[in-house]
């Protein structure tokens, strides 16, 4: 309609008219660019958001299975600690106690990162939607590092092989039978427990003919306590990491729907 109002105008040589023609085809295609614009703007912030909620579930996740992790190294380390009282005869601990304390002492978990929201925004490039330049650097900044596999949580102490190279197979069967990892959900993923207590279902014979043998290795007590402190710095490491993940929630919240 417009062209041909401008067509009629240019062969009358209405040149006012068709200067005005002009301006409201340049006003009109002025207003759709910015209609285009804003439409695509307000699509960017309705994708950032529900990025971030993904961003703040994938937190709360972390937390959960740091939790479920810290959880099972609380239960190792009293086992540990049952151990190293029979090694340095404190209080009244059995044979069998010892033996098992001392097996359970060896047992191994590990937490589970969720990083899918960030690898997409980061290989699609949608990160660029968060406008908020501070948040954006806390973003990079949590994930610039797994905390799933740095070494201060993955190491695992030269106990482990020391313990279960001296315990009869037998025995560590039986009591990974009776009192071993028990497997639950967590976190949209799994996690293991340990009973916090266990009484084994064994001959008194054998777990004393084990006791005895496990007291008499020179290098016992030195590799338990070495095994509780690789221990208790992934549970320091790891509480460090809830921290931080509390900390990015709580930047995130106020961009939820």
């Amino acid at each position: 309609m417009i062209l041909r109002s401008i067509s009629k105008h240019v062969k009358t040589q209405n040149w006012f008219a068709v200067f005005i023609d002009l301006v409201i085809v340049i006003i009109g295609v002025f207003i759709g660019i910015q209609v285009a614009n804003w439409n695509d703007q307000l699509a960017g912030e309705r994708q950032a958001k529900i990025l971030l909620k993904r961003i703040h579930h994938d937190l709360t996740n972390d937390i959960l299975s740091i939790q479920a992790e810290l959880q099972y190294q609380a239960v190792v380390r009293n086992y540990a600690l049952t151990a190293v009282d029979a090694l340095n005869q404190v209080g009244d601990v059995s044979d069998e106690q010892f033996v098992i304390g001392a097996y359970q002492a060896t047992q191994v978990n590990s937490a589970w990162s969720n990083r899918a929201t960030y690898n997409e925004m980061l290989s699609t490039g949608q990160i660029n939607l968060i406008q908020d330049e501070a948040l954006k650097a806390q973003i990079f900044g949590y994930y610039a590092v797994d905390f799933s596999k740095i070494d201060q949580v993955t190491k695992v102490a030269p106990y482990r092989e020391f313990a279960r190279g001296h315990i009869p197979v037998a025995i560590q069967d039986a009591i990974k039978n009776q009192c071993g990892d028990e497997v639950y959900a967590v976190a949209n993923a799994f996690s293991s427990k340990l009973p916090a207590t266990c009484d084994l279902d064994y001959p008194d014979e054998k777990l004393m003919q084990t006791a005895e043998l496990l007291r008499s290795l020179p290098d016992m007590l030195f590799n338990l306590q070495f095994q509780i402190a690789v221990n208790d710095t992934k549970v320091f490491n790891f509480e460090n990491f809830i921290k931080e993940s509390e900390k990015l929630m709580k930047l995130t919240e106020r961009y939820l729907p």
